[in-house]
């Protein structure tokens, strides 16, 4: 085997093939976090000449001349090959310290047990080899966390299996939330794509929902960056309401006073921002302004783009990140019961995980790294 700085052209044609690839690691990606100050370089494993392991790493210098290194959602190889996964981990390990590397990070999309939609595990079976294997080449675990947490990727998502037909996806779904998708049907709500003259109404929903939900919200530029660099790939889309019909057609609704005052002839009310890898629809991104919520417009952008998924043939939607804590009236236990309301199950992956390269440097890093989250946690807690 032969450890390999791969140009982008070489990386480009062979990430697609390995199982767990995700839109994290293609050089779109690494175009959009090249914008924001971070490096990238391209490596892998060739074997006879074929390539057998590949990876992006992005660099984010962190301070002096010290860099942080991650594979996001990466690398990419069979992690059950533990030769091979020990010859890249280690040839990885001298490329990033000649490079002055603090830290080299992962969070590979390799699932750790299997989950049924109320997050019961199914089977014996697990990735537990994989995590030791992990361990032993050198790397801290960030832990089985759950809740939302600083990690730098969900650990917990949620999945649909989209081969089976709609009415079969439809009956797999619980009431609430076929109740839901009969209410927005009759609504005169229009799916409209995201451009140039609609942008500030995508970022105006996006903001309201970062407001709400206490989180980071983007900046137009990299909203429009995804939409860029991934083409045919992303899908960016606002629900409107038409003003007039619905004053027409609704005087006895809860929201007609609400509508009667909002002078704009199209009212946005739900947006979102999917990825399309070769194998999965991800839903990245979504909001909802709140007064508008009882319009169920957040179900129509699912079954939007549940129905453009099926008409690609991929075969998984995933519905994001939820919190992985499946007790009733826990903080962010809505998120997942709106997600499960769709049918589906729950993904648990194997997590975080860190190669020291530094054991000075990481300690300054994390250090300081920990300060600055408590900070952020203050500010949090302060706010609400």
């Amino acid at each position: 085997m032969e450890f390999v700085e791969l140009t982008s052209e070489e990386f480009n044609k062979v990430c697609d093939n390995f199982k767990g690839n995700s839109f994290y690691q293609s050089i779109s990606w690494s175009n959009i976090k090249a914008s924001t100050g971070w490096i990238s370089y391209y490596v892998g494993v060739k074997n006879k000449g074929k390539i057998i392991a590949c990876s992006l790493i992005l660099g984010k210098k962190l301070y002096l001349n010290k860099y942080l290194y991650y594979a996001p959602r990466g690398m990419l190889l069979d992690y059950n090959d533990s030769e091979l996964l020990n010859f890249f981990v280690n040839n990885i390990k001298s490329f990033l310290k000649k490079k002055n590397g603090v830290v080299f990070k992962i969070d590979p999309l390799v699932e750790y047990q299997s989950h049924d939609k109320d997050g019961n595990v199914i089977g014996d079976k697990s990735n537990k080899k994989i995590v030791d294997d992990l361990f032993s080449f050198g790397f801290k675990h960030h832990g089985f966390s759950v809740g939302y947490t600083d990690e730098l990727q969900f650990r917990w998502s949620y999945g649909l299996d989209i081969t089976t037909s709609m009415d079969e996806i439809q009956k797999n779904m619980d009431q609430r939330c076929r109740r839901c998708i009969r209410k927005y049907e009759k609504y005169p709500l229009k799916v409209m794509d995201v451009n140039d003259d609609n942008i500030q109404d995508f970022k105006g929903i996006m903001e309201h929902t970062a407001s709400r939900q206490n989180h980071f919200d983007r900046s137009i530029d990299y909203y429009k960056s995804l939409d860029t660099e991934f083409g045919d790939r992303s899908k960016l889309i606002i629900i409107y309401l038409d003003r007039d019909k619905f004053l027409n057609d609704f005087k006895d609704d809860k929201l007609f006073e609400m509508v009667k005052n909002d002078n704009r002839k199209m009212i946005p009310v739900s947006a979102g921002v999917f990825i399309f890898d070769k194998d999965r629809a991800n839903y990245v991104y979504g909001g909802t302004y709140r007064d508008y919520m009882p319009l169920m417009a957040q179900y129509m952008l699912q079954m939007e783009m549940i129905n453009l998924a099926i008409e690609k043939k991929i075969p998984i939607y995933d519905f994001g990140g939820i919190s992985g804590d499946f007790n009733p009236g826990t903080e962010n236990y809505g998120v997942y019961e709106f997600k499960r309301g769709f049918g589906g199950y729950v993904i648990e992956y194997i997590g975080e995980f860190d190669l020291v390269l530094n054991k000075l440097g990481y300690n300054i890093y994390y250090g300081g790294y920990n300060l600055y989250r408590g900070f952020k946690h203050f500010i949090a807690k302060f706010k609400k």
